[in-house]
């Protein structure tokens, strides 16, 4: 009986996680096959991954089973088929391709939205992208190959298979061998035939080589072809196609790299990691036509909502769910990084007609995100079609290819200043578009914001004390003066309402605003007098115009007072420039002022200059 695997982690890159994950592959099936129900988990030990079954594995049916291919055969425009039984049916590069493409047109034509389920295409093959890197980097024959190798041990598969799990459930320190080494003696004993010893190794299965050459090698004057042990690879191939995430990155015009990634499990069920991963590759990817740094945040973006769309399901099911359905769910008082660590990944630059490893490299996952109970699952998916609308609107052929960086920084990472350095300089593209009367820009909402920053407040801490964001975005001086800096800025000049309707405002635009604040924040005296400057031409504009807009009926701004800039010079001295600063700048270039009672309050004008309830723009104009 077995309960667990372990996998000692030997490359350090994706190639642990895929040769672990071919073999869970394996290991499924072989539950399935012998009708054993148990559930399997992917868990990250650090130095190794282990899989655990819910239920012991009793072998003794396992080593009885009939072969069944882990992974198809290729076949590309150009592929060598010549080894391959003619009663073989291929994975069909070309065609899945055509398939994929046109469902992936209709969803666009669609703005991804099905609603006439008879008229949709067929949806493609989640494994389509990691069938064409295999053709496009001429590394067919090596999958091929391997798949051949399988094949030819069909007779004693069965054994194969539970060779597997009693050589990865031994102590392989104290047998002082490679697993491989282990699963193949075992596979001798019991059938008297050998596993085939070394293959040819490929930079998409091992991105360690340069060009076909380990690095060793690439130092020398020696050219042959990288080897490897057959097992390991046969693995790492299963593991790669079934879970890989592989796509072409345009990196300048009509130039083309192949970006790869392995989602690394920490703590997850295989049922449910394979279902968020086919989701995202066959409703949901991220788009290769923008750029690297756009590619990486939208896959981010886009595999957190199915993450958080698989739990969604099961809190809107009619049907009770199931015992293993309620634990999985139960558990969801953690962040997105509890279950998945980071994506790791290798990228693959175009040299003419072959690819070459460029950069190998990984991309975390927001932390911030971890709904508490079920009702909290819609906030956090509005949050992040918030997010995505923003990275959507960026390209680099309109020159935002800094922004999509900074942006990037963030996403991958936990790091709020990552954001803040996002927004000051999105905040001041906003106002520039914002001049040109056609432009659309999407901007963030307060409510989200408000919500990134309560999931940030456990990891700030201060002359040995432990504090809060929220004592900062919820004071009412710092709410008004944020409003005003809205009320300057965005939401000033010549605007579109919701209907797409231009609208005169009544009031001038400040541009740079958010720059001049940024660069003086270092000082808290000079960031006082920077926003103190603010304030006094803010109020003078209000004193110009109020009255005007007023008789005009026409929406008015906020007024500040006093009171509201002493209170922000207390936060200022209880918590920095810097961070006072940014949160200013994030919340003042939000929009969302008009929802909320706290907000409501903060519309207030001052007694002096109340003659009647101030109107708040919020409730007429909105940036699309």
């Amino acid at each position: 009986m077995t309960e667990r695997l372990f996998i000692t982690k030997t490359y350090n890159n994706y190639a642990d996680t895929f040769l672990m994950l071919g073999l869970a592959q394996l290991a499924e099936y072989a539950l399935k096959a012998t009708k054993q129900k148990s559930e399997i988990y992917l868990i990250d030990k650090g130095t190794a991954y282990s899989l655990e079954f819910k239920k012991p594995v009793n072998l003794t049916p396992i080593t009885k089973l009939t072969y069944s291919s882990p992974f198809p055969p290729v076949k590309g425009q150009k592929t060598d088929t010549s080894k391959i039984p003619a009663e073989i049916q291929f994975f069909d590069t070309e065609e899945e391709t055509k398939t994929r493409r046109v469902y992936r047109d209709f969803i666009f034509q669609q703005r991804g939205k099905i609603e006439n389920a008879e008229e949709t295409p067929k949806p493609p093959d989640s494994r389509t992208q990691n069938g064409v890197i295999l053709t496009s980097m001429r590394h067919d024959r090596n999958h091929n190959d391997l798949w051949l190798g399988s094949r030819e041990l069909k007779d004693n598969y069965g054994a194969l298979i539970a060779a597997l799990f009693q050589g990865f459930d031994e102590d392989i320190v104290n047998q002082g061998k490679l697993v491989t080494e282990l699963v193949a003696e075992l596979f001798h004993k019991a059938t008297g035939c050998k596993l085939p010893d070394v293959a040819s190794a490929v930079k998409v299965y091992l991105p360690t080589c340069v060009q076909g050459v380990n690095r060793v090698k690439a130092d020398s004057n020696k050219v042959d072809s990288q080897k490897a042990d057959w097992l390991s690879l046969w693995l790492i191939a299963t593991g790669f196609f079934h879970f890989g995430i592989a796509e072409r990155v345009k990196i300048a015009d009509r130039v083309f790299d192949w970006r790869v990634l392995a989602l690394q499990p920490q703590n997850i069920n295989l049922s449910k990691y394979r279902d968020v991963i086919k989701r995202l590759l066959v409703h949901n990817p991220p788009g290769g036509s923008h750029g690297i740094a756009r590619f990486d945040a939208e896959l981010v973006l886009r595999f957190c909502q199915e993450l958080l769309n698989h739990n969604q399901a099961l809190a809107n099911s009619d049907t009770e769910a199931t015992e293993e359905q309620e634990e999985d769910f139960e558990i969801w008082d953690k962040p997105v990084n509890h279950f998945v660590s980071n994506f790791a990944g290798t990228h693959f630059g175009s040299k003419g007609q072959v690819y070459g490893v460029k950069e190998i490299f990984s991309l975390g996952l927001p932390s911030w995100i971890h709904p508490r109970d079920r009702t909290e699952l819609h906030d956090y998916q509005n949050i992040l079609d918030e997010h995505l609308k923003v990275v959507r609107s960026l390209s680099i052929d309109e020159g935002n290819s800094e922004l999509l960086a900074a942006y990037r920084d963030f996403i991958t990472g936990n790091d709020l200043y990552q954001f803040f350095r996002f927004q000051v300089s999105y905040a001041d593209y906003v106002t520039k578009k914002l001049a040109e009367v056609n432009s659309r820009v999407v901007l963030f909402s307060k409510q989200g914001i408000d919500l990134m920053s309560r999931n940030f407040n456990n990891k700030l801490r201060q002359n040995d004390q432990d504090w809060k964001l929220t004592e900062i975005t919820e004071d009412p001086g710092f709410l008004n003066i944020a409003k005003a800096i809205n009320s300057a800025t965005v939401y000033a000049g010549t605007i579109r309402d919701k209907e797409g309707k231009t609208k005169e405002t009544g009031w001038e635009r400040i541009y740079g605003l958010a720059q001049r604040l940024t660069s003086q924040s270092g000082s808290k005296k000079d960031f006082i007098i920077e926003i103190s400057s603010f304030l006094a031409s803010y109020e003078n504009e209000n004193l110009r115009i109020d009255e005007d807009l007023r008789k005009q009926k026409k929406p008015r701004r906020i007024w500040t007072s006093k009171d509201d800039l002493d209170r922000l010079i207390n936060l200022i001295d209880k918590y920095g420039s810097s961070l006072v600063a940014n949160l200013l700048i994030a919340y003042g270039y939000a929009k969302g002022w008009g929802k909320g009672k706290e907000i409501n309050e903060a519309d207030k004008e001052p007694e002096s200059s109340k003659s009647g309830e101030s109107e708040n723009i919020d409730n007429e104009i909105e940036a699309a």
